[in-house]
């Protein structure tokens, strides 16, 4: 919605009669601050953006996301608008090629550019969906599943690349057999403590949200998306491209 349908969150947020906070998803975050409305929006209601970043913008993998080099701009802007720790960086999901590493590498310095030290991220693997895998089997590409020995491999490697810490480092996300880990903890991108912590407010621990899955960490809210908007970044590994039902 962010990159595509700003206007539609504007709209949302004026008729809300009441609202805590709002959480986005993005990989786009220059309408964040190049669209007047949502850019306004953004100075007044507490928000956190969870932004997708996993270096494979312009590939196959993700034709039509903007690298995130040309987002650094507008990123370094949000900065100034929003506090300390809103900008929330997602390695998700993890899409196991061979320079992996190198891309989970490159996105984080350009992260830490803009933004200053980043302290965690939050990640997942990609599930294999009948329609994303026939996709990419379409796309001549290989569908990049990897083992439990190997998820706990690459783990481990993203912690390493952490300063030591009493707080988990990689946020796993919907992946429960994994989190005894070191250094790997539950994410939860709807996070009312966050919301407290960065602006003050009151929203204490709230209530898991039952209609996510039963390893998800979310707290209760509203989703304001719908499949009548769809995005159109392409994503092979997207489990959700209503287009395609329209087609």
């Amino acid at each position: 919605m962010p990159a595509f349908y700003p206007d539609r969150i504007v709209e949302r947020v004026k008729r809300s009669w009441k609202l805590d906070g709002i959480v986005l998803w993005t990989k786009d975050v220059r309408n964040c601050v190049e669209h007047f409305g949502l850019a306004s929006t953004l100075r007044i209601v507490p928000c956190i953006i969870n932004f997708t970043v996993t270096g494979l913008a312009g590939t196959p993998w993700e034709p039509n996301v903007p690298p995130h080099a040309e987002q650094a701009a507008a990123l370094e802007k949000l900065r100034k608008i929003l506090p300390q720790g809103a900008i929330r960086w997602r390695f998700d999901p993890i899409i196991a090629t061979e320079d992996w590493r190198e891309r989970f590498t490159s996105v984080r310095e350009c992260f830490e550019q803009a933004l200053g030290e980043i302290d965690h991220v939050t990640v997942s693997f990609p599930d294999p969906y009948k329609k994303a895998v026939q996709r990419v089997k379409n796309a001549d590409l290989s569908w990049p599943g990897v083992s439990r020995d190997e998820a706990r491999t690459a783990l481990s490697w993203m912690v390493e690349q952490f300063p030591a810490g009493p707080e988990p480092h990689v946020r796993l996300c919907c992946e429960p057999e994994l989190l005894n880990i070191p250094g790997v903890g539950g994410a939860r991108c709807i996070d009312s403590a966050l919301f407290d912590h960065l602006y003050g407010t009151t929203l204490g621990n709230l209530d898991k949200d039952t209609g996510q899955r039963a390893a998800c960490g979310c707290v209760q809210s509203t989703d304001i998306g719908s499949y009548d908007m769809p995005c159109r970044h392409g994503c092979l590994y997207c489990y959700a491209r209503p287009e395609e039902e329209l087609a």
